[in-house]
């Protein structure tokens, strides 16, 4: 049986020391994280109205084709991470809306035409705005891309702060009569994150609640609600540092011996 002698046993010692406590102050401290959205767990769906002067004034979203008002979301969240809580802030994340396969949809009479997307609406009824008409308004949101601006999560909470905000997107839109057709930006929408489902984070994969609501250009509300979930492209370097440095010293010591 190998027997290591009392330097040896102090250099190991001290070796297994200096890592775990190394590894208590850095994991103390803030670490950058980003995660890897999955685009198969992750969707959100979307109802709303249009063509209101105020809220409720509108005409009430349907689909154009069937699951044409849920769309899978990809893309990457970004965040500081500290013992558990997640911090947000402006530019971190890029949470990124798949193309819906439910598609390709269609603005007519807006000759943008038939073309893909995230969601495709369409609403039919009277618009106090165009002076009581019955309109058909057909739309397709295209290009989403979320942040989250504001905020913190963490595990067994609900969110606390957290702002949703759209740095892309826009909405194509036709309208039958009276009124003209067009583009609609979704650039700067937000809304409070007001879901009060709690976060789960194992310490590989966040789960995050969405329950939020954007307004804008032509009476647009829509209200945007579902589940983004991510993961760690890896594990942590900052558990499996201190583990390989303690390997690779052992084999070197052994080796020595």
């Amino acid at each position: 049986m190998t027997v290591f002698g009392p330097s040896r046993q102090m250099i190991l010692m001290t070796a297994i020391a200096s890592a775990l406590v190394s590894a208590g102050v850095q994991n103390a401290q803030a670490e950058l994280v980003i995660l890897n959205v999955n685009s198969v767990a992750s969707s959100l769906a979307l109802s709303g109205e249009i063509g209101g002067a105020a809220p409720g004034g509108g005409i009430a979203y349907a689909e154009q084709s069937p699951g044409s008002l849920l769309a899978n979301w990809g893309g990457t969240i970004r965040a500081d991470l500290t013992a558990g809580l997640f911090t947000f802030a402006p530019g971190g994340s890029a949470i990124t809306a798949l193309i819906n396969p439910n598609g390709p949809f269609t603005t007519a009479p807006n000759p943008i035409g038939i073309i893909p997307g995230n969601y495709g609406t369409t609403a039919t009824g009277p618009v106090p705005a165009a002076g009581g008409a019955t309109l058909t308004i057909t739309g397709v949101y295209r290009d989403l891309v979320l942040d989250i601006t504001s905020g913190t999560a963490q595990n067994g909470a609900a969110l606390s702060g957290a702002t949703m905000r759209f740095s892309a997107g826009a909405l194509d839109f036709g309208v039958s009569a009276l009124a003209p057709s067009g583009t609609s930006t979704l650039v700067g929408s937000n809304g409070l994150n007001t879901s009060t489902s709690l976060v789960a984070w194992d310490g590989t994969t966040l789960t995050i609640p969405v329950t939020f609501q954007t307004t804008g250009g032509t009476g647009r509300i829509e209200n945007w609600t579902g589940t983004i979930v991510a993961a760690v492209p890896e594990p942590s370097s900052l558990v499996l540092l201190p583990l390989l440095s303690l390997f690779g010293l052992r084999q070197r010591t052994r080796r020595a011996i």
